[in-house]
């Protein structure tokens, strides 16, 4: 069956989807819900394969067969990110197999706009699973999107906040996806909070915000830098998020320094326990006053980013970080 990404709610049972379109935030909303639902079916492994890599699939499948000794319930998911349509794909899905297996879910991102109306391959996904047309929305689409997206905002606020998010990025789903995720840092409760951490910023080049704190809580100034002028020159990225997850670091960082029991400050800041280690070994030298100073800087670039002070932000940001290089060397 083949519908439109509005029209997408549930993956139900289906366990074979092709994912079209040239929208990545809808693609990335799509992917989230079928992970989760198959994740609560019993497939918790995932192969990912990228298009030099799909080849394998077919492979990989033979290899987890229901007769085979180490099966399991296993999801591969195949992106297809520029060209034709792989043959090697096309080949799979027309496999009769592949459908008769019960272990084998299968997730096809594809860089195809417009989904072909022949062909035994794109008869069986039609027939056995589920084709989501995440294409660019209309206007009118893109404000009913917006809404769902903000329906955890009390209703005398959605006016306000829905109005300033979609004129500050029409068609920038992408930027209207981090400013709703910054929203509910700020309305969520703490218990809601923990499933809704940086790592769900993500910016056009497909970096998640994750990635950054990564790099900066493991040292790595250099290639942190890099990122941040690489997102100021590749697209007009707002640098709010950016700014959101330094601050995130330096506050988390500051409140350790000046508490006696870390571990457990880190943990209430939102720090993930597989990060505790590395936020610890960032300030294990660090001194609290060049935390505070920092936070000033922080204050510098939250008002340039408003428009209040004149001096880029993005230069400003990598100042702070060159400085927060210094506070934990």
């Amino acid at each position: 069956m083949e519908i439109n990404f509005l029209n997408f709610s549930d993956p139900k049972q289906n366990r074979y989807f092709l994912l079209t379109g040239g929208e990545i935030a809808l693609k990335q909303d799509a992917l989230t819900k079928i992970l989760d639902t198959l994740n609560n079916q019993g497939f918790i492994q995932k192969i990912s394969l990228n298009q030099d890599e799909v080849d394998q699939a077919e492979e990989i499948i033979s290899r987890n067969s229901e007769s085979s000794l180490f099966q399991e319930n296993l999801i591969i998911y195949m992106k297809h990110t520029s060209g034709r349509f792989p043959e090697s794909i096309k080949r799979l899905l027309e496999q009769n197999f592949l459908y008769n297996s019960t272990n084998i879910a299968i997730i096809i991102e594809s860089s195809i706009e417009k989904t072909p109306t022949s062909g035994t391959w794109i008869r069986n996904l039609d027939k056995y699973g589920l084709i989501i047309n995440c294409k660019k929305l209309k206007q009118d689409e893109e404000k009913l999107w917006l809404k769902r997206q903000l329906d955890f905002l009390p209703k005398n606020l959605l006016p306000l906040f829905g109005a300033s998010i979609f004129q500050n990025n029409e068609k920038d789903l992408l930027n209207q996806k981090n400013e709703v995720n910054l929203l509910k840092l700020l309305f969520l409760n703490e218990k809601d909070h923990e499933s809704n951490t940086t790592d769900h910023i993500t910016f056009h080049s497909g970096l998640s915000a994750f990635e950054i704190e990564d790099m900066i809580i493991e040292k790595d100034y250099k290639k942190a830098v890099e990122t941040i002028n690489y997102l100021k020159e590749s697209s007009d990225q707002n640098s709010a998020p950016i700014i959101w997850i330094i601050a995130k670091i330096i506050n988390s960082c500051l409140e350790t320094l000046q508490s006696s029991n870390k571990r457990s400050t880190l943990k209430k800041n939102g720090v993930w326990p597989s990060k505790i280690n590395s936020y610890l070994a960032l300030i294990k030298n660090s001194k609290t006053t060049d935390f505070l100073e920092l936070n000033q800087e922080l204050l510098k670039v939250d008002l340039m980013n408003k428009g209040i002070l004149k001096p880029n932000p993005w230069e400003q940001i990598e100042k702070i970080i060159l400085k927060l290089k210094g506070a934990t060397s």
